[in-house]
């Protein structure tokens, strides 16, 4: 069976992806170009005697480069190869995405165009002469519908038919004549360059006048002499720079080319997206509508996502910790094999599965707004204020995804093309609080501020936004200095989703996650288990986690918090924010677990069970809390033992401060490693961890600045002379290269 490589090139909201589906099926796979963390989507499919591989290029306007998503686009187009390039254009707006069909013709690649979404064009009344077109691209032709597989066997008719020919189009664009000058000397002297990479010596030539990176490193740069004084002859002549001169040539013939084939039997119609733009782009009503949406989503993800949480942590827990356990040591498996294979390994499947629903949800949600054509009016809405920190408006939707998990909104930053708004977002996202710190915080204000709990709570939230506008405008002066990344977007008709195309979008962001994360999440699991597992004598413990390593780690490093108002003797705190980098909801527990080891008689649950009774026992706990006077109630030792711990509502305070700001959870950390590398993961979890100690300390001694004077105004100097040192080292490096 021959086995063919095809490529598919478009612009976003073209339909590129429904026809990908609608070709491969379920026969996907992701991964990430080398090097880069752009996602790279693969799929296959069998046509009559042939096989076929087909690589989902990013959706793009051009191959100007200037984005990673083209850049990679390209570089695979010209130097990966493909048998054939299917270019999808969207019928409905044939002018302007005709310009990256001029683009491939120019590279001299086969190239077949499917003219998708024919059915919107018809409604919109536009006819287009296929036939003319094609001869005119000479390059077949095929109309379709992808939404609903018309046109799908003609296509792969044609594919079959087309792809062993490796015919190449001779249509090419006629620049003006000083620019046709230009290419005709530069094609001459670099001919051997051209074969040497096996590219187009016209393509080369004119990617050269346009100063294109690509072009100048597969020429060596040592062309530039000569591209300068062609480009000065030709802006001498045009009075415009080259690479304008070349995009108006390609406009033009793009727009003589559209005249010929296009007929339009009503010159305009108010359509229904124009009717729903009028209310959803409102001045006064675009920023309301644009929140309740989100609200919506926010909704649907925790409300939908919460009970199977609970379904996946009890049913993967009850295989993978508990009953292999079981079974381990009924095979009479020595105790460090069980620890690592059903508590490590085990209770990281456990923990890894509780993260599927609320991700599930996040990304089925996001999907159905791209696909109906909506996210592009959330980018447009929002864009004016997320300049202020040097971030497009697309960076807005990461960040309010951020209040519901930091793990699915640091994948939303995918959406954004510049590498340099894609870190900028992924670092200030963290300080968005997500549902895992809401336990932590209603815990403390149902003990320490009864009556205004409601209010700390919210400033948290705003203390947590105002950090991120803060680190934004520090981060985009130093070591992300540059400008906004230019935002160009697109208004895409809306559309009706289909279900097939968001749920196989939905999966593949799934899958990306839980193969990508899961394995860094089951090996800090790993880690903290044998942690709490193991005494300072090396040796195994069931129960007594006060005795454990974690728990000896925690009182020795207690002292480095004095300074935010924790006691010596309040070393569970310590343990807590340990444990709670595996996830923020188990520092309730870990808190728990402890201050009432000591009160109470009875076996007490494990390190593991502890960890494992957050997903399901803190809602109970938190009626208990709530509902019970300072000293009565079932949990009155807790209660107390948390106000004798921590002192005052000053300290429990700075507290909550510390873990809205510090380190993240494994999953997001796992993330931030996935999508930026060990550099940047190692400066997220130290910049946050330092500023969440000076923002802690610098609140506590103020507050209790008269109980102590001379001590508080050490440590408030000292704090503002840490934040002094770390933005003069940002400011040092202002010049790093983003990589």
């Amino acid at each position: 069976m021959k086995r063919f490589t095809l490529a598919l090139a478009g612009n976003p909201n073209c339909g590129k992806t429904t026809l990908f589906n609608a070709l491969t099926g379920s026969r996907q796979r992701v991964g990430n170009w080398p090097g880069v963390t752009v996602e790279r989507i693969e799929g296959f499919y069998r046509h009559q005697d042939y096989e076929f591989e087909i690589i989902d290029l990013p959706g793009i306007y051009s191959f100007s480069a200037y984005s990673l998503d083209e850049k990679v686009s390209r570089e695979y187009i010209l130097l990966g190869k493909p048998d054939l390039v299917i270019n999808i254009v969207d019928a409905s707006n044939l002018e302007r995405t005709l310009y990256l069909t001029t683009q491939l013709l120019e590279m001299r690649i086969p190239v077949i165009v499917a003219l998708n979404m024919m059915d919107v064009a018809a409604q919109n009344s536009i006819r287009i002469d296929l036939d003319h077109l094609a001869r005119h691209l000479d390059c077949p032709v095929i109309a379709t519908v992808a939404t609903r597989r018309e046109g799908l066997i003609e296509l792969k008719d044609k594919i079959n038919e087309y792809v062993a020919e490796h015919h190449i189009s001779t249509t090419r664009v006629q620049y003006d004549s000083v620019v046709e000058e230009a290419v005709a000397r530069l094609s001459e002297i670099t001919e051997s360059d051209a074969d040497t990479h096996s590219v187009d010596k016209r393509w080369l030539a004119i990617k050269l006048l346009e100063n294109d990176h690509l072009a100048r490193e597969l020429t060596q740069n040592k062309y530039s002499q000569i591209v300068a004084e062609e480009s000065a002859r030709i802006k001498k002549h045009t009075n415009l720079d080259t690479d304008i001169v070349i995009a108006d040539g390609r406009y033009g013939f793009i727009h003589g080319l559209f005249k010929d084939v296009v007929r339009k039997e009503v010159d305009y119609r108010r359509n229904v997206s124009d009717l729903i733009d009028k209310v959803v782009l409102n001045k006064v009503l675009s920023v309301p509508i644009f929140l309740a949406v989100m609200y919506l989503v926010f909704t649907l993800t925790i409300k939908a996502g919460s009970p199977f949480i609970d379904f996946f942590d009890g049913f993967m827990g009850t295989i993978f910790v508990d009953g292999f356990g079981d079974l381990l040591r009924s095979w009479h498996f020595p105790g460090w094999v069980i620890l690592l294979l059903s508590n490590g390994i085990g209770g990281g499947i456990q923990t890894l599965s509780t993260f599927i629903p609320p991700v599930f949800f996040m990304f089925f949600s996001l999907a159905l707004l791209e696909d109906s054509g909506y996210m592009s009016r959330a980018a447009f809405v929002m864009d004016r204020f997320m300049r202020l920190i040097g971030l497009p408006g697309k960076a807005f939707i990461p960040m309010l995804v951020g209040f519901g998990c930091n793990v699915p909104a640091i994948l939303a930053t995918r959406t954004l093309e510049n590498r340099r708004d894609r870190l900028l977002t992924i670092l200030i996202n963290p300080f968005m609080s997500c549902g895992a710190r809401l336990p932590v915080y209603v815990l403390f204000t149902s003990i320490f501020f009864r009556e205004k709990g409601g209010l700390i709570i919210f400033g948290l939230y705003l203390t947590g936004i105002l950090l991120a506008v803060i680190s934004g405008f520090v981060f985009k002066r130093t070591i992300l200095k540059g400008e906004t990344s230019t935002f160009v977007m697109e208004l895409p008709p809306y559309h009706l989703p289909t279900l097939n195309g968001i749920m196989m979008h939905t999966w593949q962001r799934l899958q990306g996650f839980l193969w990508r994360a899961g394995k860094i999440i089951i090996f800090f699991i790993i880690i903290l288990n044998i942690l709490g597992s193991l005494n300072p004598q090396m040796k195994l413990q069931d129960s007594n986690f006060e005795n454990s390593i974690l728990s000896y780690s925690g009182k020795a490093i207690t002292p480095l918090f004095k300074p935010m108002g924790i006691s010596e003797d309040n070393w569970p705190a310590t343990v807590g924010l340990i444990t709670g980098i595996f996830a923020k909801e188990t520092i309730v527990s870990t808190l728990h677990s402890l201050y009432t080891r000591n009160e109470q008689s009875g076996e007490k649950a494990g390190f593991w069970e502890g960890i494992k009774s957050s997903f399901l026992a803190i809602p109970d706990g938190f009626g208990l809390i709530a509902e019970t006077d300072e000293e009565d109630g079932p949990d009155k030792d807790f209660t107390l033992q948390m106000k004798n711990r921590f002192g005052g509502a000053n300290n429990a305070l700075a507290y909550l401060l510390f873990v809205l700001i510090y380190v993240p959870c494994v999953g997001t950390i796992a993330v931030i490693y996935r999508e930026t590398g060990w550099k940047w993961t190692v400066f997220a979890v130290s910049y946050l961890t330092i500023l969440a100690w000076i923002v802690a300390t610098f609140f506590y001694q103020t507050a209790t600045f008269f109980q102590h004077p001379l001590n508080s105004l050490f440590w408030i100097a000292f704090s503002a002379l840490l934040l002094a040192v770390i933005y003069f080292l940002l400011h040092s490096l202002r010049n790093k290269r983003v990589n």
